[in-house]
């Protein structure tokens, strides 16, 4: 790292000083050297020497005679590297003193015709010098002035072997350029598969360089992109309310099965929340939400998470039954029928009901579209019944044209001009159904309006100085003849503080889900008036008689 930061600052190439490696288990000396290109610094290579190996080698075959010996040193010439001391050891430790100033020593390091002066083992020495790039010193020490000859050739040695070194760090570029090369283009054909569709790729590059980091930050943004493309295919085949699939996921899950089980039995199951606008409109969207929600809860509870089960739109459900027959499939539904519903919001608990059709698949290859089709129209069947029952499909049930003329139950009641009243059979009876004739009847802006304004009772629909007369005409007509409509008028009170006479047509009836109710439809006086009045050829019209 020394030697990288030494050529990120100067710029230059740098031997390092001798160290052991542990990865490589030896001793070495690094050469690192930059490459520019446009005056850039844009790559640092480095070339390995086996230090150990070079030593041994220098020391195999010393000088004959004990006259003198050749010694690698340091840059001060007092510090010998050797064999069995490849980080150096003191010259003075075998009785080796340097005579001169360790500035000769550099300086004698520079020429060929400069002598050092040493003492070893109490003899005057003379030393010849040859510096070397990274620094070191090549010494050929002698007690006898004999020493040129063999000082010369050790020089060249070294000199042919420091070429040599300069021909491979010439060539270890062009080597590197091609392997980045191959590098790169492993990452530009992993870029061509993404591109593709494809994200299964592995780049296994563990290089410490830019190339390698890219690969591997290449790598990590395919692995982000794959979880992405993962959760948008989720998103894209769940409902985002309930958790539940989509009609776009049921739609696959249940053709995926009918394809894989061609031969098999099941069951397709169509639902929807009874009343779910009221609850809206009483309670707020909200409210909604957590019916839903619920509602949700309750079918995976019921048919269990091996089922397909999905939110359909809107306030409509569809639950696939896998390997179910007839008679477990009836028993499913039938339970889930029975079971008591409800949801709370805002602390306070709202009962609910589901009306529910259904249609079996026998193995028979029926499409998915055909089998939707059935156990729709075997909901819309119990919908005519009155809501909160389940029915199987019938093909008799094709007679039940309900888009023939364009109008549904909500379409019509939403627009007929009389106000439709529906509450429960008491004296206090709470209201469980108006119109939006009803509502406008008495001024209101909305249900919502309409609900706290008469909080919820029906009794309070009536002006307080009729209330009386009516509750008691309405219970004495309803002992007397408990199954005909009867008929009366009063006033009305609206939240704007006007009164209206009101002319209404009410019975009393069994409802599945409440009991004894009352069915009310009321007529704006106004209109009754000015039709007598017409009919009658004159200007101003009567009252009708108020105990009618």
């Amino acid at each position: 790292m020394i030697a990288f930061a030494y050529l990120m600052d100067q710029g230059e190439a740098a031997w390092t000083q001798p160290y052991y490696s542990s990865y490589l288990n030896r001793y070495i000396i690094s050469y690192r050297r930059p490459i520019y290109k446009d005056g850039v610094m844009v790559a640092i290579v480095g070339i390995d020497i086996d230090f150990q190996a070079f030593i041994d080698r220098l020391y195999a075959n010393p000088p004959e005679g004990e006259h003198g010996m050749v010694i690698l040193s340091d840059t001060t010439g007092t510090v010998e590297y050797a064999p069995d001391k490849p980080l150096g050891i003191q010259l003075a430790d075998k009785d080796i003193h340097i005579r001169d100033v360790a500035d000769k020593v550099a300086e004698a390091g520079q020429t060929d015709n400069m002598m050092v002066t040493y003492d070893w083992a109490g003899q005057e020495s003379i030393a010849g010098i040859k510096g070397l790039r990274n620094g070191m010193n090549f010494i050929d020490l002698r007690r006898k002035p004999q020493i040129y000859n063999r000082t010369h050739k050790a020089v060249m040695q070294m000199v042919l072997g420091l070429v040599a070194v300069c021909i491979l760090a010439s060539l270890l570029p062009i080597y590197m350029i091609n392997r980045l090369s191959e590098r790169l283009q492993r990452v530009i054909e992993a870029a061509k598969e993404v591109g593709e569709g494809n994200y299964d790729i592995k780049l296994h590059d563990t290089q410490r360089d830019d190339i390698g980091e890219l690969s591997r930050n290449f790598q990590a943004m395919v692995g982000k992109v794959a979880a992405s493309q993962g959760n948008l295919t989720y998103i894209s085949q769940h409902d985002v309310l309930t958790g539940l699939l989509n009609r776009m996921g049921l739609d696959k899950e249940i053709a995926d099965w009918l394809q894989a089980h061609p031969d098999s039995h099941g069951a397709l199951v169509s639902l929807d929340l009874d009343g779910f606008k009221l609850i809206n409109d009483l309670h707020g969207h909200m409210a909604g939400d957590e019916a839903l929600r619920t509602l949700a809860r309750d079918l995976v509870e019921s048919f269990g998470h091996e089922q397909i089960i999905g939110r359909n739109g809107g306030d409509e459900f569809v639950v696939f039954m896998k390997d179910a027959e007839p008679e477990a499939a009836q028993a499913a539904v039938k339970a889930f029928s029975n079971k008591k519903k409800s949801f709370t919001y805002d602390g306070e608990t709202h009962s609910f009901s589901v009306s529910i059709g259904y249609t079996l698949y026998r193995g028979d290859g029926m499409s998915l579209s055909r089998l939707f089709h059935q156990s729709d129209t075997a909901l819309y069947a119990v919908k005519l019944r009155g809501r909160n029952h389940y029915r199987i499909y019938e093909p008799s049930m094709e007679s039940l044209n309900r888009t023939s003329l364009g109008f549904n139950l909500e379409t019509i009641t939403k627009n007929l001009p009389t106000a439709l009243l529906v509450s429960e059979a008491k004296p206090d009876g709470k209201i469980l159904f108006v119109n939006k004739t009803m509502v406008e009847m008495l001024e209101c802006r909305n249900i919502r309006e309409f609900m706290e304004f008469t909080q919820e009772y029906a009794p309070n629909v009536v002006c307080p100085c009729d209330r009386e007369r009516m509750t008691k005409m309405v219970w004495e007509q309803t002992v007397r003849e408990p199954d005909r409509p009867h008929c009366m008028t009063y006033c009305v009170h609206t939240v704007k503080g006007r009164d209206k006479q009101v002319f209404a047509i009410w019975r009393q009836a069994d409802n599945v889900n409440y009991g004894k109710v009352f069915y009310a439809t009321l007529i704006d006086g106004h209109f009754m008036y000015e039709e007598l009045a017409s009919s009658d050829g004159s200007a101003e019209g009567g009252t009708p008689n108020r105990d009618s």
